[in-house]
């Protein structure tokens, strides 16, 4: 009883919390927390429109300019450095300050960014609007998989909640894919980059307006859940000691591995696609599918690491990812491109909460946020160069083939270096719902 009241009259000096009173709506039975999962939900969808559908504008801007794929992907590798730079400086943010104004932010700065982009003339427009488009929706990845996990911490349902979260960039990859290739059909490319801006603008605006920081103790809407009150400023690693572990190298050295898969697939899945002769309705549904087949991974993610542990599923998802470009190589066909992608987006679903569990596990509430931009930062740095080297090899070898293979081998080592990086020693968290 004593440490409740003093962890009570500690709580203003905890940045990132609210009081307690804070941590249910007004008479209301439901916990808070799960209405802050719909808004995260809400903001990392925005993030399925951003990475999983350059490919879809990537042959229209190519036709009407004439630039080769190496300059096209070039624009997209911009994008994600300005997203690598936000990531990092957002999370860091988030463990500081409101996640609301940062979200804000986000929005304001990516619907601006990527509205731009249909103003372009010259490859050096494109690439600065979506440098600054990729400014903003760093934001979409770093503060709802840490403000969620603040929330639940402690919670039985913590796993579920952050696969809900997850599932957004998935959810975000199966509606926008086909939708802007609707509107590139109806309307041009322009006006749907357009559209896109200010509906991003909006989601983001109105899924800040929900999101509250996380309380200073956890509170049970049953009293059947246990709960365990969370320490002061909740416990675990500095980012300064976190990052020079070898733990946490071996953990990026995998995402890194996944990054590199996933944006050289996202950009070039769809010319490869066509280039095949399969129409582009189809190859932006299938585009977008694989962000749909991902939604089941992101779910069972949670179920399956409360079995074996975040680590091992993080692990066999890398290495059954690196499987699937196997058959890209054979002879390109609907139901071949349909066939990776139910495989590929499945265990990509698998890896991506798998990762972010991973570091909560391994080191703790205390800097997550900071340390999942650090991660995302250094594996958006070198990941935003595969699409670019993937269209120099189309552009020099007239085909994929050589870029397939080149991602098989990275995924294979990404997976042996999951499963075998070591938990780091020197810090234990009080109570462990989810391994």
């Amino acid at each position: 009883m004593l440490q409740y009241q003093e962890l009570r009259n500690n709580r203003s000096r905890r940045p990132g919390i609210t009081p307690l009173s804070k941590s249910k709506t007004s008479g209301s039975k439901i916990f808070y927390g799960w209405f802050v999962v719909a808004a995260c939900f809400a903001i990392t969808m925005t993030l399925g429109e951003a990475f999983w559908a350059f490919g879809v504008f990537f042959k229209p801007i190519e036709n009407e300019f004439g630039w080769n794929r190496t300059d096209v992907s070039s624009s997209y590798t911009m994008f994600l450095i300005g997203y690598a730079v936000s990531v990092i400086i957002t999370g860091r943010l988030s463990d500081r300050y409101s996640p609301r104004l940062v979200v804000f932010a986000t929005a304001i700065l990516a619907g601006l960014g990527i509205s731009l982009a249909s103003q372009v003339s010259t490859i050096d427009q494109l690439r600065a609007f979506l440098f600054i488009g990729g400014l903003g929706a760093g934001g979409t990845w770093s503060v709802p998989t840490s403000v969620v996990q603040r929330w639940f911490y402690g919670r039985q349902r913590a796993g579920l909640a952050l696969s809900i979260v997850v599932c957004g960039v998935g959810v975000g990859g199966l509606i926008f894919a086909p939708f802007i290739n609707y509107l590139i059909l109806a309307h041009g490319w322009r006006n749907a980059y357009l559209i896109i801006g200010i509906l991003y603008f909006v989601v983001l605006s109105i899924s800040a307006l929900v999101i509250r920081q996380a309380p200073a103790i956890s509170t049970a809407p049953s009293s059947q859940e246990q709960i365990v009150p969370k320490p002061d400023g909740f416990r675990g690693w500095t980012a300064r000691q976190a990052v020079v572990t070898p733990s946490f190298i071996g953990l990026v050295f995998a995402i890194v591995a996944a990054v590199i898969a996933f944006q050289s697939l996202t950009v070039h899945l769809a010319p490869y696609a066509t280039d095949a002769g399969i129409p582009s309705t189809v190859s932006a549904a299938a585009l977008g599918l694989m962000g749909g087949f991902s939604i089941p991974g992101r779910i069972i993610c949670g179920i399956i690491a409360d079995r074996i542990g975040w680590q091992k599923t993080l692990g066999l998802a890398l290495l059954g990812m690196a499987v699937t470009p196997g058959l890209l190589l054979l002879p390109g066909s609907p139901a071949l491109l349909y066939t990776f992608v139910f495989f590929y987006g499945l265990f990509h679903g698998i890896r991506a909460p798998a990762q972010i569990g991973l570091i909560g596990r391994f080191f703790g509430m205390r800097s997550l946020g900071e340390l999942i931009g650090i991660a995302a930062c250094i594996a958006q740095i070198i990941g935003a160069f595969a699409p670019y080297l993937a269209g120099y090899i189309f552009d020099t070898t007239g085909s994929y083939a050589m870029a397939f293979v080149l991602l098989m081998g990275v995924l294979l080592a990404g997976g042996i270096a999951a499963i075998m990086t070591k938990e780091p020693r020197g810090y234990e968290e009080p109570a462990k719902f989810n391994t």
